[in-house]
């Protein structure tokens, strides 16, 4: 068993052995949100010296960009196969083909908490996922080093990938499992040439570069909401002016919620869906889709909460001899969008989420001079309007940047060429399954283990960090200890585990609640039976996007990105 002896913090860890960034002078940033909008691109690119290139965009309807949708085919004997994405996966969607499914907010599913809807994905949300990330992959590559002339290839390019800071860790995991499946990187790849950087993270590097209205100093604190189309992430950063220049450290826990503009389209489709249901008429899904793309595109943004809509009907015989025209709202061919209902049913059950969420890092925050609202969502002029009207009091500034929806994919550019983040709150307890000096009274008999050394407790949750502790980025937490020679043992067994409750984790990883992170297994580290112990040494690095875990026995050195075997739910 594994006996800890000491625990101690370090700064300055060396996590980039092996790899150089010489080696992969492009970094590109890619913003793979839950839906798309016309005319919003989600990938940029930059080496040191050159400017951010963005991708040339197709049209919206004949190019492959616009939409985070993809069609998957079933084959006989052989599952699925991936047909195509973007606008061509919508409009054959629409067209309902034989045997072939539209997919659509596919990363929604890689949320936990997120109640999954009905509808059978019928393949795995990393393959999805993985499907769709390579195919825009060969896109942006052959647009980028069409952009950059000659001397570049892709095996230059390195990759800064945008995910919800909501997101757990084993979310964060499957992202990465899904880059490697689309061939972004390969498992012999440094881990390194991929980095995972939240969305609020990127979009406030961006906005402290480039947003001009943002006059921050020495100290300041800044929340950032990126309202996106699944979720809404929000974070309070602070000022740090050092000697390397300006940074930001995180003053709050990233929170956040599955409360993004894409609720609201559902709102709206339900509410259109009913308004026809009740005279009896049933919406095609080829006109449904139609209506709700005017909404999406030009009604939504623009949404003010002061003026009644209007969506155009489509032509359809569907609406051919509806008798009760008035009931539904039907005026001259179009629908009548009240302001009111649209308020009521669309909007409100979707912008006070968001609102209770500004509220409570505001309470944690402790004080903030400004809020800046980004994402496809954080344009909405209904959004904005009535934060400001909710805490025009207690902040200074809430600003919306010039193009809101591209503030995180410009950002994950600047994080991968230069981070600024100098400290990270932990966002769960963290710690190694050991074995301690029994404690009589306390620790339950089924634990307890006799050993020639004593008495021992099996399966003692040993803290490395804290729920809610200040985490520098280039710092690790490295736990020294034992392992004992037991009879009969064939491996040596290190596991990492995490418990997300408030309260002071449990002394027991069996515990409920507290669940295995990844398991570090070697070889048996004795060579003989004379030996009675052998040192190993832990250490993890938190202060990432995503946690790195590194044993060591003797000579040997493991390292993971740290595999998830369980679900969690709490």
């Amino acid at each position: 068993g594994l006996q800890v002896l000491d625990t101690f913090r370090s700064n300055k860890c060396i996590i980039m052995t092996g790899f150089s960034l010489k080696d992969y002078p492009i970094v590109i940033g890619i913003d793979f949100g839950t839906t798309f909008s016309p005319n919003q691109l989600r990938a940029y690119a930059k080496t040191p010296t050159t400017s951010l290139y963005e991708v040339d965009e197709k049209d919206q309807q004949q190019g492959p960009l616009g939409k985070n949708d993809e069609i998957k085919e079933n084959e006989e004997n052989t599952g699925t196969r991936f047909v195509t994405w973007g606008w061509q996966a919508k409009q054959r969607g629409e067209s309902r083909v034989r045997n072939q499914k539209l997919l659509q907010e596919f990363k929604l599913q890689l949320d936990e908490s997120f109640t999954r809807n009905s509808t059978d994905l019928r393949v795995g949300s990393i393959q999805a996922i993985a499907d769709y990330l390579e195919a825009f992959n060969a896109y942006i590559t052959q647009e980028i080093l069409s952009g950059f002339g000659d001397g570049f290839t892709a095996k230059m390019f390195r990759y800064c990938l945008t995910v919800p800071a909501m997101w757990s860790d084993k979310a964060k995991y499957a992202m990465r499992l899904a880059a490697i499946q689309a061939k972004l990187i390969t498992r012999e790849d440094h881990p390194a040439r991929l980095t995972l950087v939240t969305e609020p993270e990127a979009a406030a590097l961006y906005c402290e570069l480039k947003c001009k209205q943002l006059s921050l100093k020495d100290k300041d604190r800044f929340m950032v909401c990126d309202a996106g189309g699944g979720t809404v992430d929000l974070i309070v950063y602070e000022i740090n002016e050092t000697t390397e220049g300006r940074r930001l450290s995180e003053v709050t826990k990233g929170h956040g919620d599955t409360c993004g503009s894409v609720f609201v389209d559902r709102n709206l489709k339900d509410l259109v869906v009913e308004k026809f249901h009740r005279q009896g008429v049933e919406l095609p899904e080829k006109v449904l889709s139609k209506m709700m793309d005017q909404f999406i595109y030009d009604i939504k943004p623009h949404f003010n909460g002061e003026k009644n809509h209007f969506l155009d009907l489509p032509s359809n015989p569907c609406f051919n001899n509806i008798t009760g025209e008035d009931e539904i709202g039907i005026v001259d061919g179009e629908l009548r969008l009240d302001c009111e209902e649209l308020k009521k049913k669309v909007f409100d059950p979707v912008v006070s989420k968001v609102l209770e969420l500004i509220e409570q890092q505001l309470s944690s925050a402790g004080s903030c001079s400004t809020i800046l609202l980004v994402g496809g969502f954080g344009s909405s002029d209904y959004l904005s309007a009535l934060t400001r009207e909710k805490f025009y009091s207690k902040v200074k500034q809430i600003l919306v940047p010039h193009r809101p929806d591209l503030a995180v994919v410009r950002g994950a550019v600047y994080a991968g060429l230069n981070p600024k983040v100098t400290a990270r709150i932990s966002r769960r307890w963290y710690g190694i399954s050991t074995m301690q000096e029994f404690r009589e009274g306390i620790d339950p008999e089924s634990h307890r283990y006799n050993h020639s050394m004593g008495s021992r407790c099996n399966n003692r949750f040993s803290l490395m960090a804290k729920k809610g502790q200040r985490l520098e980025v280039d710092e690790c937490v490295e736990v020294k200890g034992h392992f004992i020679n037991e009879r009969h043992l064939n491996f040596a067994t290190i596991s990492i585990h995490a418990f997300d409750g408030n309260d002071k984790p449990p002394d027991y990883t069996t515990s409920s609640g507290v669940f295995e992170l990844a398991k570090f297994r070697f070889e048996n580290p004795f060579s003989s039976t004379d030996e009675v112990k052998k040192e190993v040494i832990i250490k993890l690095y938190f202060g990432l996007s995503e946690i790195k875990a590194t044993a060591k026995i003797d000579d040997k050195e493991l390292t993971t990105n740290l595999h998830f075997d369980a679900t969690d739910s709490y």
